[in-house]
């Protein structure tokens, strides 16, 4: 067993128990995507998480310090009453914290175990969500990581190049796409600016099954240390349009109403429906393109190829998004290019 991990465990317990704990297990926990590792570790009858957060210039996608703005949206979500692990003791000199163990179960989880209750646990988050856009929305207080930044044009415009250098530059080698770039950028550059016109709100960036842990005493939300300003529907699109969890047409239409009837945030913001539903397309849109990117770039520079199986569900959500607002000059441009297109429904 790595000796410094050992007693970096050991610092940790003796400085939230007050006394010093010699007999621990550490077990390494998957880590997806984040820059970050968790180990759990186990002492008698309790149980913790170790986060370690690595360091990385802040920058990237809009996005400040992991380990600072961990701690500081911890805090600030904490104070509003919403669910959240709790931080027991923290080493700030080797970017270290013991977490609330929340167990296992994620949403995706669920949903995977039994998907005849997928609508039920996907309306659980639906609620969750709706309760965080109401605790933005009455919140005094406007000083948290969140608040310091927010999706701009040029952040859009970053993400949608993701999408063209990832998913055609460095995917398709035929037919040529050398003059596609100046295309699309245009038409991404409207789409930019649009949403950037919508209603915006504090918002998690990442409201997804993977997520939301589901606990005995209810849902509760992590990763939340890249929340920033964007559109009141950015994480409606990040949980309704889930990668890892598809829904059909029908359902997702029942899930909209929901969020519509039941969040008078959403209503008093956006003032007709029709006008909600299309920048929820729109987000969708722009969203969804970052994500295929992104995955293909975790399989080629990042060597995590199992993100690979959710590239087509997710450009099934671009075509889809596509025709819905009505981009059939978007749509012909990329087809040559994308060939899961192809084979989703016309």
């Amino acid at each position: 067993m790595d000796r410094n991990l050992e007693y970096a465990v050991f610092s940790l317990l003796k400085g939230w128990k007050g006394r010093a704990i010699l007999e621990f297990t550490i077990e390494p926990l998957f880590g997806d995507a984040s820059g970050r590792l968790y180990h759990r570790i186990r002492f008698g009858k309790e149980s913790v998480i170790l986060m370690t957060v690595a360091y990385t210039k802040p920058g990237e996608f809009g996005r400040g310090d992991s380990w600072v703005d961990f701690l500081g949206m911890q805090k600030f979500l904490a104070v509003l009453g919403l669910p959240v692990p709790a931080v027991l003791h923290t080493d700030p000199e080797e970017r270290r914290a013991l977490l609330e163990d929340l167990g296992d179960a994620t949403l995706f989880a669920r949903i995977e175990a039994d998907p005849d209750k997928k609508m039920t646990a996907i309306r659980t988050a639906l609620d969750l969500l709706i309760v965080w856009q109401r605790a933005m929305a009455k919140r005094k207080k406007f000083d948290s990581p969140a608040d310091t930044r927010s999706f701009d044009q040029a952040l859009f415009m970053l993400e949608f190049r993701h999408f063209y250098e990832y998913m055609i530059e460095k995917r398709v080698y035929h037919p040529s796409w050398k003059n596609l770039w100046p295309k699309l950028e245009k038409r991404f550059k409207k789409v930019s600016l649009e949403l950037t016109r919508t209603p915006y709100i504090v918002a998690h960036r990442d409201f997804q099954s993977k997520n939301i842990m589901l606990t005995k005493k209810g849902p509760v939300i992590i990763d939340f240390q890249d929340s920033l300003m964007a559109p009141v529907v950015y994480d409606l699109v990040a949980l309704l349009r889930d990668s890892y969890t598809v829904l059909t047409p029908a359902e997702l239409d029942h899930l909209l109403d929901h969020y519509w009837k039941y969040n008078e945030v959403a209503r008093e913001a956006f003032g007709d429906k029709e006008r909600f539903r299309h920048a929820f397309f729109l987000q969708t849109l722009q969203r969804k393109m970052k994500d295929s990117g992104r995955f293909i770039y975790l399989h080629q520079v990042k060597g995590k190829e199992w993100f690979l199986p959710f590239v087509r569900p997710t450009l099934g959500y671009v075509r889809d998004a596509l025709c819905r607002l009505e981009m059939e000059d978007m749509l012909a441009l990329l087809s040559p290019y994308i060939p899961e297109f192809d084979g989703e429904k016309k």
